[in-house]
């Protein structure tokens, strides 16, 4: 396009020359001179315009030229204000986000199994990327310097008396009893001799062998048959007297008693042990196992459950239209949102990008993008002159001039 101008400059200048040269420029040729001067006046005023935009023409530092080098921190800064101010807005950008439906779009492309498999893929990397750069030093640091004293710090007694009410009040702890009060059942039905030695070690030197015998099998009986009906009823005496004995001990673990007391003491005992950042370290290197082997197995239940759970989100998201109206809804408002909270800062990487080039680097991408209809400006510079000549010429021609 700058070559197509030049060439027009050129001609105009080569027909101007020959008109001087080779006529008297009378009649067509006095229109065709005329023409041809004004077309060259229109292409270099024009090339003159266009050219100090971007550099100083023919390199003369003539002043108010080369402005786009000049000024191109000022432009940058015009445009991200610009920008902020007009697009950046809260009722703009969410007006613009709800006409998306971006719920819809977002689910049929997660229906996909492809692309399911590139979401659990990616989700994958991220977290075996996380775990590669967690220091296993740095876990231990932690768990030494901060969450031990921390904890040791805390008031731990009153939480435990909460945790231990509600694990009664839930019965949650029935099945620890239960599987208790049987192995302990197992475990004296497999064992008749420890009742029998410790009723001989009790009994006096002088009382006969087979009382003993008698009262070691009565009582074994009593026993078994005692844990049998612990185990076996559901509300027997023994467990609801445990019941209340665990519902008191949270009361007081609640309150500043002195059970409470000794349970923080013993609890910080505890915590002081070397033993409890080992065990922290130990469950960290079981935890990192795990999740790098749930991570890299592409065919396990883990993959499996979260590739079906991202199927069945994305099924609602484009069938429910509820739940996707409200998903647009808090979509549009939450980025309106942001957009009118840091629109500036947003916009600010226009003006940052713009300052980091090099001023000649901005002036000629500027105008390598806009550069074709700059060459028409000179273009029609061109032609508008000739015709803008034509008609002078012709003006000058009437009678009454």
């Amino acid at each position: 396009m700058r070559r197509l101008a030049t060439g027009l400059l050129i001609l105009a200048a080569l027909i101007f020359l020959a008109t001087h040269l080779f006529t008297d420029l009378t009649g067509i040729w006095g229109f065709v001179a005329r023409g041809s001067e004004a077309a060259m006046i229109g292409a270099i005023a024009d090339w003159f315009a266009v050219t100090a935009l971007f550099r100083h023409p023919l390199g003369l530092k003539i002043p108010h030229t080369a402005i786009i080098p000049r000024k191109k921190d000022v432009l940058g800064e015009s445009l991200s204000t610009f920008v902020a101010v007009n697009f950046l807005k809260s009722h703009t950008v969410a007006t613009k986000l709800r006409k998306a439906r971006l719920t819809q779009r977002a689910g049929a492309w997660l229906a996909q199994e492809k692309n399911q498999q590139i979401v659990v893929t990616r989700a994958g990397q991220g977290l075996e990327y996380v775990l590669r750069r967690v220091d296993d030093d740095a876990v231990e640091g932690l768990t030494r310097n901060v969450l031990v004293p921390k904890l040791v710090d805390t008031h731990k007694a009153p939480v435990l008396g909460r945790l231990l009410q509600e694990i009664v009040q839930d019965g949650a702890h029935h099945r620890l009893v239960d599987l208790v009060v049987g192995e302990a059942y197992i475990w004296l039905s497999n064992n008749p001799r420890v009742i029998d030695e410790i009723v001989h070690q009790k009994a006096p030197d002088w009382v006969p062998g087979f009382v003993n015998d008698t009262v070691s099998n009565r009582l074994r009986r009593e026993v078994l048959g005692w844990v049998g009906d612990v185990r076996d009823q559901p509300y027997h005496k023994a467990r609801q007297a445990l019941d209340r004995w665990m519902l008191e001990l949270a009361e007081n673990l609640k309150e500043d008693t002195s059970i409470s007391e000794r349970a923080e003491g013993v609890l910080d005992d505890l915590l002081r042990q070397e033993g409890v950042v080992h065990s922290v370290l130990e469950i960290w290197e079981s935890l990192k196992r795990l999740l790098r082997g749930a991570v890299l197995d592409t065919d396990g239940e883990v993959h499996g459950r979260i590739r079906s759970m991202l199927d069945q989100f994305s099924e609602r998201m484009v069938n429910d239209a509820e739940f996707a109206e409200q998903m647009n809804e808090r979509i549009a408002t939450m980025a309106g949102d942001l957009a009118e909270s840091f629109g500036a800062e947003i916009a600010s990487v226009i003006s940052d990008t713009i300052a980091g080039w090099d001023a000649r680097e901005a002036s000629d991408r500027i105008e390598l993008y806009v550069g074709k209809d700059l060459q028409y400006i000179r273009i029609n510079g061109t032609v508008i002159g000739a015709l803008v000549g034509l008609v002078i010429h012709a003006v000058t021609l009437l009678p009454w001039m």
